[in-house]
């Protein structure tokens, strides 16, 4: 119904500010952040070194580092797929506010098509992927579009790779802003309780190689692990779109058969992450890493109820029920899509394609 179609006003936290943001125009400080974001996405690539380039200065530190190490990569997984941490970051005024300028330089929009009860559960199957799942991080992990007033009595569990709860640093960071280990144990974990929602983005890094402007191709036919999650744990299926996603950053995609093309795909298939070649702005410049600030509006559909399946999943019922649920999860995101096209994706090339 149009009524319950609506953008949320963002909370009433105060900017962030610094002594010298008198000096330095909305539109840095927007990038700025940004780039922050783009740099904690990466973290590995850059905590590692640093990490071990201390330990390599002090004998100390090495010694500390090999106990953390040993603990995070042992009996500390089990933090990364549980309730203990909670998100205490979402919590403090301070660094939620910092968000704001982010959700400021898109734009950023949350909208509502249908109540969550908090008595429920839900898997939140989120397209498209993008380069980055940036309207993820803006809608779930933070509250910058308010997604606690639009869902009031829902907590969101944003779901990563589990390498990034073995990386030193990386792990806290997302632990403490709610993020957890996308396994199917992390996911079941949380969904014992009730009110939790777990947020997926199953088109993962094979979606984010396919990502071009105004082209809207989605990973979708062969993803059924969210739906074998919302049955196993009795979970309702939440279809979100996120318009806009693919828009964020300029992608060159290399020839089928050429090196470029034979490097991305192993590093997906050995290391679980994609390698796309794109480009954006820069801090100070027209061109560089960090997204161009293309608005992103993201709609949560209605919930899609699932009964939780009580026998053995290895049988064919179980994959008659999988089949059952992903066709109409499909058919409620291409709903979405339908319904919004027009709206938030004008300047289209071509209708949404599911590519695999």
């Amino acid at each position: 119904m149009r009524s319950l179609l609506f953008p949320v006003e963002a909370p009433n936290f105060p900017k962030w500010s610094c002594k010298l943001q008198k000096d330095i125009s909305a539109d840095f400080v927007q990038r700025a952040v940004c780039f922050w974001f783009g740099m904690s996405v990466i973290g590995q690539l850059w905590t590692w070194p640093l990490t071990l380039l201390l330990a390599w200065r002090s004998l100390m530190f090495a010694g500390l580092l090999a106990m953390y190490i040993a603990y995070i990569w042992g009996p500390g997984m089990q933090t990364c797929e549980g309730h203990s941490w909670g998100a205490p970051l979402r919590r403090n005024e301070r660094w939620q506010s910092m968000w704001l300028h982010m959700a400021d330089y898109f734009n950023a929009q949350l909208i509502k098509t249908a109540d969550l009860d908090p008595h429920g559960k839900y898997v939140f199957a989120c397209y498209p992927h993008g380069i980055s799942a940036l309207s993820g991080w803006i809608n779930f992990a933070t509250e910058a579009t308010g997604f606690s007033k639009l869902f009031p009595g829902i907590t969101t569990f944003p779901m990563t790779l589990s390498s990034n709860f073995k990386s030193p640093l990386v792990r806290e960071y997302c632990l403490l802003n709610g993020l957890r280990s996308c396994s199917r144990k992390g996911c079941s974990n949380l969904l014992r309780k009730e009110g939790n929602a777990v947020v997926l983005f199953p088109g993962g890094a094979a979606e984010a190689l396919l990502m071009e402007n105004g082209k809207h191709k989605l990973v979708l036919n062969k993803r059924k692990g969210f739906v074998r999650i919302a049955l196993q744990s009795g979970a309702s299926l939440v279809p979100v779109y996120a318009f806009g996603e693919t828009d964020t950053f300029t992608t060159h995609i290399p020839p089928p058969g050429s090196l470029g093309c034979k490097l991305q795909n192993l590093s997906h298939k050995y290391w679980g992450t994609s390698q796309p070649i794109f480009s954006g702005v820069g801090l100070f410049t027209q061109k560089g890493l960090i997204p161009y600030s293309t608005p992103l509006t993201t709609v949560v559909g209605a919930p899609i109820p699932v009964p939780k399946f009580e026998g053995d999943t290895a049988t064919p019922e179980f994959e008659a029920l999988v089949d059952m649920y992903h066709e109409r999860y499909v058919k409620a995101l291409l709903g979405l899509w339908e319904a919004y096209k027009d709206e938030f994706a004008k300047d289209r090339k071509g209708e949404l394609t599911i590519v695999e």
